[in-house]
């Protein structure tokens, strides 16, 4: 279409050429009378003749005609359809290259926002592909910390049973140990026992609170009772009870005060054979 345009225009403007152009008016050539002569005569000419008077002066030669007025012929005036359609042609020329402008503005604008969304895009995507890594890294760092305390918590729980099979190991070792030394001790005093060293021991006690004893005058003969005594090491006394007893009130109290008076009891010969509470038989001999 602007190409028709142009070509449109171009013909209008040639058609107008062709009319209003005239030829150019005549030119009127001016004869002139002149003699051609040579550097030589022309200085002869100049210079003064030394005796001959000076010729007569030549008429002066007659002024030229000048040429005859042309008349200035006007142009016709323009053709009206002519000039109409000169101005169609220009105003459709600016209206095609307006037009043109318009289409390449907004080609370059479709560019231009096409660029941009391109580069919105670009950047979308750019951002999108940093959160994803910066997701895919958060999962693997809490993975990592997941794996490090499970493997924590499994050394700590490795540890702890260790510990409390050692543990064990050593209470059952030392309970072990204790039994076979309570075995030993039991073995120890059954064979003190049996070889009459506790026999002996409580006969001392016995004849100590007896050499202790001070006898009422309501004693009678045959006394039999039994006592409960309860000794610290060291064999101090702190605590009597009184049994069976044939006596009276005032034998068994006299009794009682004969035990405290034996404190401290006499230690045992054999340290294993030491009993804290211990059952002894008071039997005076008339």
């Amino acid at each position: 279409m602007s190409v028709l345009l142009h070509g449109a225009l171009i013909g209008v403007l040639v058609y107008g050429y062709l009319q209003f152009r005239r030829p150019p008016p005549p030119v009127t050539a001016l004869a002139i009378d002149a003699t051609v002569v040579s550097q030589s005569t022309l200085d002869a000419a100049r210079r003064p003749a030394p005796s001959t008077p000076a010729p007569p002066a030549p008429a002066p030669a007659p002024a030229p005609t000048p040429p005859p007025e042309v008349e200035q012929v006007p142009p016709p005036p323009p053709d009206p359809a002519v000039k109409l359609a000169a101005q169609q042609a220009e105003a459709a020329h600016e209206a095609a290259a307006a037009k043109a402008e318009a289409a390449q503005a907004k080609a370059a604008a479709d560019r231009d926002a096409a660029r941009e969304a391109a580069r919105q895009a670009a950047a979308a995507q750019q951002r999108e592909a940093a959160e994803a890594q910066a997701k895919e890294k958060e999962k693997a760092e809490r993975e990592a910390k997941a794996k490090a305390k499970a493997a924590e918590q499994a050394e700590a729980q490795a540890k702890a049973a260790a510990a409390a099979k050692a543990q064990a190991q050593a209470q059952a070792a030392a309970s072990q140990a204790e039994l076979q030394k309570s075995i030993a001790a039991e073995e120890r005093l059954d064979a003190a026992r049996n070889s009459g060293a506790m026999s002996s021991w409580a006969a001392q006690i016995q004849a100590r609170i007896q050499r202790a004893w001070i006898r009422p005058p309501s004693a009678r003969g045959g006394l039999d009772c039994t006592l409960y005594v309860t000794q610290v090491p060291g064999g101090e006394i702190v605590n009597v009870k009184l049994g069976s007893c044939n006596g009276d009130d005032a034998v068994k109290q006299s009794i009682l005060d004969a035990a405290y008076r034996a404190s401290p009891l006499p230690p045992p010969p054999d340290p294993a054979l030491f009993e804290r509470n211990l059952e002894l038989y008071f039997r005076p001999t008339d």
